[in-house]
């Protein structure tokens, strides 16, 4: 025992945190870094196809070999023939996409049959940057006219899913057998890997799909129905497929196993709601049907075309897949999903997986009709198909299944995320043009979801969700099985409010123009309030935030819907009582000294900053009736004292006091956010660990009220966010080294290893972590088997997460090592790795031995050139955790590394983690003196206000 606390109390100096807080799961992408993406902005629009042939109708062979093929293993042929039509005059080049091996035959026939002759000197050609396979005719087309392009291709499958297109991934069946199984991922612009195509959303098309695979892959899916099957020669069979709805090309899917079968469904819908998985998780997702089924049938009623109306084709399955770059993707027919989300069992999934697999199926059906029945014109609209799924993840999760309380949990996932994100000089609006694939995959992230999101939500509000919804249904139904823009949006709007009125309150308010500042403005404002209490009048202005305070104003005025609520009328309404359309306003309240609290509910999407004296009502409130002020309020006002505090219009002295009230608070929404704030600071200490101890100690101090109450066991019957408030607490509390929280994880840990006793899921990953920083090579081994053994994707990323903690620099190289092969599957590369970066400070030099001895090989196991690019983050992450001797090896080594892709990076990294560490040094001493204000400053300045309030008594 004394061994333990020695450990213990040494690790509390050591301790290194990285809060839990993951880009947000749902994207495609992994956001680009902003100043990445602004250098490379690429105006060439050389990467769009013309319109002047359009496709109508494909009709798709593609013969899949496997490890039969011994020439070519792992390959695919393929034939197509594309009914496409000219629609302009003169047309002698077709240009479409292709990023296949081989082009083998292309060509092309009228409508008789008769030839189309091709140029003899060069019948095609293939522009490698663009993905262009252009076709040359000897003779024009006719407009109108309708022909049939034939082309034969042949291509090899991708490894793993981060490439996309047509790729092939692995599982283990009941029996302990490996076998591989082909699936596809399209999204956004790899449907021309699988075959040419006209590659872009605007392009809507009829595909009809014929698969041919060994007669033994009997577990085959795709966007629709089953036709029929013939068997072929060599053991071979086809199934042919029934015609898909029009649709984009990246909404074709397919996956041919040997033993993917329905392992939950729902026959009372048309079509059938299964869940499609490995056969060996048969009667394990049962609860990912519930959700799918529960959310079929909102969105049937919400949007009144109910699911079965799209299409009789159209099958409504879900794809649990071992592999899968993103969480999931919404292929028509054929939802796709990472295994971690639809494997859902409360023994062994942590809550906030469990609770995030809600809002992805939700998200995902959504899209059946944001962004399958519409589509954006290009990925310039991606918030539109983005924005809306967001919003209904959680908007129609919140009613169909109220336990996880999900209306509450949008602020921390998508509106504090999105002004975290968009506060940066280079943020870009949600419409803005996009050309290069970088820039179409930097597009997926959070200005498209989160802040689309955010922004659908405050529009809601101001036009009350009858009309909202009303709004939906008049943009599907008016723009079905077509591709749309933003104009198209508003049309929709403006529709149902002009009907319903809805905008009669808000006397001279434009809708056009709120519409057009919030979609094609980048950035979002700050409301300044001033109230003059004796008097009751509260004087508002605006400027555009910028969490850099040597940032020049803009001058950009935002339509802002105003919502308040005071300590005498605490209503915490979410109707606007007006919109703010110019630089400052005025509202009024009664006259008297109280809390004034602006933007209820943290609903509209800006931050709010109060005059002293507001604010420091409010800090007393939150130590003495914190329960008069709503959570998300409380939430709010810690988001915006740390945004506050990093922009320099607040002193961390006057921050620290308003957030003393943290010492008595348990809600999981407060704490999201003060969380996020602390290791931001305390990530700056790394390098001056007395500092970092000090400031931890300072934590731990504000959290114990939290600890001790939560507690370390989970209790019968509550709720899932009382559950995950105490895995985000625990896990900050065992990181930061508080002593309750180390033991009791430590002896969890112990009777599993030695008598068997399950660690709870809902805990498991403070247990795991502490372990593996406690423990033994021994302990390391345990775990290890543990992964290898067990059956659930949650618990074996849980288990990687502990592995990446540990302290023994030869364990922990195992662990980095373990990356490098199959066992960690390619979209947790990134994410092993990250683990073992954050798991403690010691990890890092250790990390970086490994990358010197290794980088040839991570570029390749982690698929550097994959959109995420996770090497490039892998190389970046590490330099944020190096301290200045290391980072100047890191530096002389990455000079003999110039040739890799990743080398400018990583040299940025290096300097901003000096700037960090600059940062931290120079801010340390105020930092740990605010800690230690304690209530002073509060009450000096309460007894300041009691004195004028009762001298104004006698003037």
């Amino acid at each position: 025992m004394s061994k333990i606390l020695i450990a213990v109390l040494g690790f509390m100096l050591l301790a290194l945190v990285r809060s839990d807080h993951p880009i947000s799961w749902y994207r495609e992408f992994e956001d680009i870094s902003i100043d990445e993406a602004a250098n490379t902005r690429n105006v060439d629009t050389g990467y769009r196809l013309p319109e002047n042939v359009i496709p109508h109708v494909y009709d798709i062979y593609i013969d899949l070999y496997f490890d039969e093929r011994t020439e070519n293993p792992y390959s695919y042929d393929g034939r197509e023939y594309i009914i496409i039509e000219a629609v302009e005059d003169d047309v002698t080049q077709i240009i479409l996409h292709a990023n296949v091996d081989r082009i083998n035959a292309i060509t092309l026939t009228d409508v008789t049959g008769a030839p189309i002759r091709l140029n003899p000197l060069q019948p095609y050609e293939t522009v490698e940057l663009y993905h262009f396979l252009k076709i040359n005719l000897a003779e024009t087309l006719t407009r109108g006219a309708r022909y049939t392009l034939f082309i034969d291709y042949s291509n090899t499958m991708n490894v793993g899913p981060l490439k996309r297109g047509i790729w092939r991934g692995w599982y283990t069946d009941a029996e302990g057998n490996e076998r591989i199984y082909a699936t596809t991922h399209f999204q956004p612009y790899n449907a021309r890997q699988a075959f040419p195509c006209w590659d872009e959303p605007l392009f809507k098309a009829v595909f009809k799909v014929h698969l041919s695979k060994p007669a033994g892959y009997i577990g085959t899916f795709t966007n629709t129905k089953l036709e029929s099957s013939e068997t072929l020669e060599n053991n071979r069979v086809r199934d042919n497929f029934l015609e898909t709805p029009k649709m984009s090309s990246y909404l074709v899917t397919f996956l041919v196993s040997e033993t993917f079968i329905p392992i939950a469904e729902d026959l009372t819908h048309d079509p059938p709601i299964r869940i499609i998985g490995r056969s060996n998780t048969l009667g394990l997702a049962d609860h990912a049907l519930e959700l799918a089924v529960k959310m079929t049938d909102f969105f049937d009623e919400y949007f009144g075309i109910p699911y079965s109306t799209l299409h009789p084709n159209l099958l409504n399955d879900h794809i649990s897949s071992p592999d899968w770059a993103s969480a999931g993707t919404e292929n028509w027919g054929m939802v796709s999903y990472r295994e971690l989300y639809l494997i859902i069992d409360p023994n062994e999934t942590i809550m906030s997986i469990e609770h995030y697999a809600a809002t992805l199926v939700s998200h995902e059906l959504a899209h059946k009709w944001f962004g399958n029945l519409i589509t954006c014109y290009w990925w310039s609209n991606t918030w539109i198909n983005e924005g809306y799924a967001s919003y209904f993840g959680y908007i129609a999760t919140t009613e169909m299944f109220p336990e996880y309380e999900l209306q509450d949990h949008f602020n921390s996932r998508y509106l504090q995320t999105s002004l975290a994100f968009d506060s940066g000089v280079n943020t870009v609006p949600m419409n803005h043009d996009v050309n290069a694939p970088l820039e179409v995959t930097g597009h997926f992230g959070t200005i498209s979801y989160s802040k689309a999101a955010s922004f659908l939500r405050m529009t809601a509000n101001i036009i009350s969700l009858d009309t909202f919804k009303k709004s939906c249904t008049y943009f599907l139904t008016s723009n079905a099985y077509e591709p749309t823009d933003q104009y198209d949006l508003l049309a929709a709007f403006n529709q149902a409010i002009q009907e319903d009125n809805s905008l009669a309150a808000y006397t001279g308010f434009s809708f056009d123009e709120y519409y057009r500042i919030w979609v094609n403005e980048p950035g979002f404002p700050i409301l300044n309030v001033d109230v003059n209490h004796s008097t009751g009048q509260i004087n508002l202005s605006q400027e555009r935030f910028f969490l850099s305070s040597a940032v020049e104003p803009t001058g950009q005025i935002y339509p802002i819907p105003i919502t308040f609520s005071t300590r005498r009328n605490p209503n915490f309404s979410l109707t606007p009582i007006r919109i703010m359309t110019t630089a400052t306003d005025s509202v009024s309240k009664d006259a008297g000294e109280e809390w004034v609290i602006f933007n209820n509910l943290q609903h509209a999407h800006y931050r709010v900053n109060y005059d002293e004296t507001t604010w420091i009502l409010i800090a007393e409130a939150l130590r003495t009736t914190p329960e008069e002020i709503h959570y998300l309020n409380r939430a709010q006002i810690v988001d915006d004292v740390f945004a506050l505090i990093r922009s320099d219009r607040m002193t961390y002295n006057f921050g620290f006091n308003i957030l003393r009230f943290l010492d008595r608070e348990i809600n999981y929404h407060v704490w999201d956010p003060a969380i996020s704030g602390y290791t931001w600071i305390r990530n700056r200490f790394r390098h001056i660990p007395e500092k970092q101890a000090e400031f931890d100690a300072y934590v731990l101090g504000q959290m114990e009220y939290a600890i001790t109450t939560l507690g370390y066991e989970t209790v019968e019957g509550e709720t899932p966010t009382t559950s995950m408030t105490r895995q985000i607490i625990l896990q900050f509390a065992c990181n930061l080294g508080h002593t309750g929280c180390v033991q009791n994880s430590w002896a969890k840990f112990v009777a599993w290893r030695d008598n068997n006793t399950p660690v709870d899921a809902r805990v498991r990953r403070n247990v795991y972590m502490t372990a593996m920083r406690l423990g033994t090579r021994s302990d390391f081994d345990f775990l290890l088997s543990r992964f290898y053994e067990s059956n659930y994707a949650n618990d074996q990323l849980e288990m990687l997460r502990g592995m990446g903690a540990s302290r023994d620099p030869e364990a922990l190289t195992r662990f980095l090592s373990l990356t490098l092969t199959k066992y960690v599957r390619s979209h947790d590369k990134l994410n092993a790795f990250n683990y073992a970066v954050a798991g403690n400070r010691e990890n890092a030099i250790t990390i970086l031995e490994f990358v010197k001895n290794n980088i040839d090989q991570i570029r390749v196991e982690y698929v550097e050139d994959s959109p995420p690019r996770p090497v490039h983050s892998a190389l970046v992450n590490l330099a944020a955790y190096l301290e200045e001797p290391e980072l100047v090896e890191y530096e002389e080594w990455l000079s003999t590394q110039t040739h890799i892709p990743q080398y400018a990076n990583a040299i940025a990294g290096i300097s901003t983690s000096r700037a960090n560490m600059a940062w931290g040094t120079a801010n340390a001493d105020i930092i740990l003196a605010a800690t230690k204000d304690g209530a002073a400053t509060i009450a000096v300045s309460m007894t300041v206000l009691i004195s004028m309030a009762l001298l104004s008594m006698f003037v």
